[in-house]
C-alpha cells in the first residue's frame, strides 16, 4: 500500500502547478456560474416588482416628488427604487381590507333586516290565518243559527263581513 501511495505521489509532484491551476480554474468557473445565477435571480425579481408596480399604477423607478412638510411648505422628497410603489400597494391593500370589512357589515345588516321583516311577515300571516279561522267558525255558527230560525239577522251579516275581512255593520263608530 505504501508503494502505491509513493507511486501516486511521484506522478503528482512534477505536475503540481497544473493541478493548482486546474483547481483555481474550477473554483473560478463555479463562482462565475453562481454570480450569473444571482444576477438572473435579481433581474427576475426586479421584473416581477415592475409588473406588480405597473398593475398598482405606480412606478418602480427611483423618483422625486414634491410634498408638504409639517408646516405646509412644499419640499422635494427623493424616493429610492420601489418606495412609491410600496406605498401604492400598501394603500391598495388597505382599501381592499376596508372594502371587505364594510361589505361584511352591510351584508350582516341586510341579513338582520331581512330576518326582522320575515319575522314580522310571519307574525302577520299567522294573525291573519287565525282571524280567518275565527271568522269561518263564527260564520258556521251564524249560518247554523240562521237555518235553525230560518231568518238572517245582523249577526249573520256581521259573520259574512268577518269572512270577507270587513268590519261588522255598526262597528267603528257608525251606530244603529
Amino acid at each position: 500500500m505504501n508503494k502505491l501511495l509513493n507511486g501516486a505521489w511521484n506522478l503528482i509532484r512534477p505536475n503540481t502547478e497544473w493541478l493548482v491551476l486546474l483547481a483555481v480554474a474550477g473554483a473560478a468557473a463555479f463562482l462565475y456560474v453562481q454570480l450569473a445565477r444571482a444576477r438572473a435571480d435579481r433581474d427576475a425579481a426586479i421584473h416581477r416588482a415592475e409588473l406588480v408596480c405597473a398593475g398598482a399604477g405606480a412606478s418602480f423607478a427611483a423618483s422625486a416628488t414634491i410634498e408638504r412638510d409639517a408646516k405646509g411648505r412644499p419640499v422635494t422628497v427623493d424616493h429610492p427604487q420601489g418606495a412609491l410603489c410600496r406605498r401604492q400597494v400598501a394603500d391598495l391593500a388597505g382599501f381592499r381590507a376596508r372594502t371587505i370589512e364594510q361589505s361584511a357589515t352591510i351584508l350582516a345588516d341586510a341579513l338582520k333586516d331581512h330576518d326582522a321583516r320575515q319575522n314580522t311577515d310571519t307574525a302577520a300571516a299567522r294573525s291573519a290565518a287565525e282571524a280567518a279561522r275565527s271568522a269561518a267558525l263564527r260564520m258556521e255558527a251564524a249560518d247554523a243559527e240562521a237555518q235553525r230560525r230560518n231568518e238572517v239577522d245582523h249577526q249573520w251579516f256581521a259573520a259574512v263581513n268577518g269572512v270577507a275581512g270587513l268590519r261588522a255593520p255598526g262597528a267603528g263608530g257608525a251606530g244603529r
